[in-house]
Parts: structure tokens; sequence; C-alpha cells
């Protein structure tokens, strides 16, 4: 905001000052002779001088092509991840199937509110709801991946279960913070119900392992790490990424500072 004349910090008392130039302005005619000036100082001058002109010219540009790169790197990621949603769905699909070593169970259950899987698809949905009491589905899938092989979320409710869709691109993809705690407040709701609670993605190792390491760390006041190793002890293929570690480190910090004020809180009551 340019100051008014007259008013404190105004070019009328500040001979030198240049009002900032708008990026998305055109420069005027009565501009120009201090800027010829400005080139023509010294250089000893120039570098003394604060650079605010300079950075006005070309900022919005440079941060157009900062976000258009983002865009373009989130598009790459979420179309990647449907070129290979299939063939890495069959290869989850293989493993499950395959006896032995290379055997992968589908689902696992972690506590006793809590199962962590791969897509629970149509042919699984009386086990669920009637052998391990579901009554909650946290989906982590973004729509495409579980529009024609799961329970919509019309069918879900039609069976008495609350589908909770958190979406999250596959492969690359990190739940946000929010979205952490939206899960985690859900699968609460269900545990004080005495009821059980379905978290998945599409294989159920990264993004809802994630959602279910947040849930952890809330029930057992664990450590991101300590999360972690409690759920590979039971399905051992789990992989978190480094970014997905680095939201549950977040996510800790949150709950050990909400614990702390809780406890002086209590603390200045007594």
């Amino acid at each position: 905001m340019v100051p008014a004349p007259g008013a404190p910090g105004s070019p009328a008392q500040h001979p030198e000052a240049r009002p900032e130039a708008s990026a998305c302005e055109a420069p005027t005619p009565t501009a120009s002779p201090p800027r010829e000036a400005a080139d023509n100082a010294p250089p000893s001058e120039l570098s003394s001088r604060p650079p605010t002109a300079s950075l006005g010219v070309g900022r919005w540009p440079l941060c157009l092509a900062g976000w258009r790169g983002m865009a373009a790197g989130t598009l790459l990621e979420a179309g990647l991840a449907r070129v290979l949603f299939y063939p890495t769905l069959l290869y989850t699909v293989f493993r499950g199937k395959v006896p032995g070593r290379a055997h992968r169970d589908w689902y696992h259950r972690i506590d006793p509110t809590v199962l962590l899987g791969a897509l629970p698809l149509r042919s699984m949905t009386r086990r669920l709801v009637q052998d391990e009491n579901v009554r909650g589905v946290i989906t982590m899938n973004e729509e495409y991946e579980t529009r024609f092989l799961c329970n919509s979320s019309k069918e879900w409710k039609n069976l008495g279960v609350e589908q909770l869709r958190l979406s999250t691109i596959d492969m690359t993809g990190v739940p946000t913070l929010a979205n952490l705690q939206k899960g985690v407040q859900f699968a609460l709701k269900y545990q004080s119900l005495g009821q059980c609670v379905y978290v998945h993605c599409k294989a159920g190792r990264s993004r809802s392992a994630t959602m279910v390491a947040a849930y952890l760390i809330q029930v057992y006041n664990w450590s991101p790490e300590e999360a972690v190793r409690a759920i590979s002890k039971i399905r051992s293929h789990i992989r978190i990424r480094p970014g997905q570690l680095e939201v549950l480190k977040d996510f800790h910090k949150e709950i050990t500072a909400g614990a702390a004020k809780n406890e002086t809180y209590h603390t200045s009551q007594t």
C-alpha cells in the first residue's frame, strides 16, 4: 500500500524512496526518471539500497511458474497412479493367493478396534460386517480406485456401515494432517461403541498404514516410530514413506502439545 501524500513514510518526506511497482501494472512515465537515476548510480550506492523496487518486477510470473510446476507435478503423479493401478492391484491379488512365504494376508487386525487391509472387495462384505463387526470404513483411495470393485457409500450405509473417504493419491500421496485428525476421531467414535473400523487403501501398505499409525499414536501415546514398528510386527509388508513419517511427526507434536495443555489446565484447577 502506497502511503497517502503527507503521511509518515510517504515519498514526499523521503525523496529517495520509490513506491514498489505492482507486478500487474505497467510502469508509468513519471517512474522512469528515478529508474534511470538508479541505473546510472555507482555500484556501491546500489548495493546499499533496499531491493524493494526490483522485487516487484516479475514476481507474479515467477509465482505462477511455481504454481504451474507444482500442479504439473501433482497431475503427473495422479496420472502415473492411474496407469499403474490395475497392474499393482493384480500383484496384490496374486500375493494374496500364492501359498508359502510369498503369501500376504489381505488384511490384519491391529487392535480390538482397527483392521488394516487392502481394498474391501464386495466379496468380503459379509465377512467384514458379520465376522469382524466392522461398522466403519476409512477409505484412503480416490474414487476411481473403488468405483467398480467395492461398495459405494450408499451400499455400505444400507449394510449399517459408515464410510469416511479421505482421498489420497496412490503411490506418492501423503495424507494431510487434517485428514489424519478426521480419521482418528472417526475410529475413536466406533471404539467407544465397541465396534470395529476397517482402514484401507489399495494394498493396505502405505496410505492406510499411515492413518492407522496416527490412530495408535493417539490411543497408546506412542511415538511415530513406535506406532510404525507395532504395525510392521503384525503386517510386515507395510511401507511408510519419508513424507508420511513427517506428517505423523506433526500429528504427534499436536497430540503431545494438546496433552500438555490439558495437564496444565487440570493442575491449575486443583
